[in-house]
């Protein structure tokens, strides 16, 4: 059973089904998040109270990841002295820093540029992937298909709040942001051998969403249940955020990160229509459709096979030695 579920999963197609519903779920977190400040009263300044709320997001995500994996295969869950660095570093980047990040820039940034910055964590991990992964070489094609997908979303938002100049303080924050999440992907591809998807999801979501947690109640934050909504709304994204994380995980262990990362370019997509759809804006417009066509373009382009290995792309990357995928 266990070697057909694995085969199931190598399927291109059931990495195209599960990374979508993924984005999607990201995707649908943008209005939720904005609907969850205003259920618990929270000032758009407040930035250590966004910490606690990702925080007790992230760490109820792994609890419930956590009971999961205890009801399925309790010992595969311990986590044993070689596995507390690997798990800890991939949470300190995919959710702790990610995270702290992203909150402490994002009130600086437009939504167009934050969509923008968010697909470099697809092209951030391609190449990445490339410098550390023998078998998931850079090719002109998977490079193709991320500037096509990018294109997409700044063509999305070609007619969003505007560019701007650049800020350190808040769009270099948000691109070093995204650049950590690439990071965390390419990590948790790394540590995958030997070792659970449920362990790591679990483990990570814990360490990074309690050690956030526990930095914004020391910067200051709080995080009042003032109504039923409150909790409902948090307890929803902790589930999307627990279901979500733990897929993605899942199709690391079972294909190359750049096949999976690119899918990551869905994610401002489905936000857009997402907030448009609970917050009662125009989706329809020419650009948000032409976007979706070029974002599914240059996926179709990193993970459609080619017709025969002669018309392979050549590797690109450049010269030395890497060490072979684990």
């Amino acid at each position: 059973m266990k070697a057909d579920t694995s085969i199931w999963l190598k399927h291109p197609l059931a990495l195209a089904a599960i990374a979508v519903f993924c984005t999607l779920l990201w995707g649908t977190a943008f209005p939720c998040i904005k609907i969850g400040y205003e259920l618990f009263l929270m000032d758009g300044g407040d930035v250590p109270s966004k910490f606690v709320f990702a925080g007790w997001r992230f760490f109820g995500a792994g609890v419930l990841v956590m009971v999961i994996g205890l009801l399925r295969h309790p010992k595969k869950m311990v986590l044993h002295r070689q596995d507390m660095a690997p798990v800890a570093l991939l949470g300190f980047f995919q959710t702790f820093l990610q995270y702290l990040l992203l909150y402490s820039g994002i009130i600086y940034v437009s939504g167009t540029k934050s969509s923008i910055f968010t697909s470099l964590s697809a092209f951030g991990s391609v190449v990445l992937s490339a410098l550390f992964f023998r078998s998931d070489r850079l090719t002109l094609r998977k490079l193709g298909g991320c500037l096509i997908g990018i294109t997409g979303i700044v063509l999305m938002n070609w007619d969003g709040d505007g560019f701007g100049g650049f800020l350190w303080w808040g769009d270099g924050l948000v691109i070093l942001s995204n650049l950590s999440g690439a990071v965390g992907n390419v990590i948790s591809k790394k540590i995958a051998a030997g070792r659970d998807a449920l362990q790591i999801a679990a483990w990570q979501l814990l360490i990074g969403g309690g050690s956030l947690t526990i930095l914004g109640y020391l910067c200051g934050g709080t995080l009042h249940f003032y109504n039923i909504g409150c909790v409902l709304m948090l307890l929803y994204l902790a589930v999307m955020a627990g279901a979500a994380f733990l897929l993605w995980t899942v199709l690391l262990f079972h294909h190359p990160v750049s096949r999976v990362a690119v899918y990551l370019l869905l994610i401002p997509v489905f936000g857009t229509l997402c907030s448009g759809i609970f917050l009662g804006e125009n989706i329809f417009t020419w650009n948000n459709l032409l976007s979706l066509l070029l974002v599914c373009g240059g996926i179709f382009l990193v993970n459609g096979m080619p017709l025969s290995a002669a018309k392979e792309p050549p590797d690109i990357r450049q010269g030395g030695n890497r060490p072979h995928e684990p």
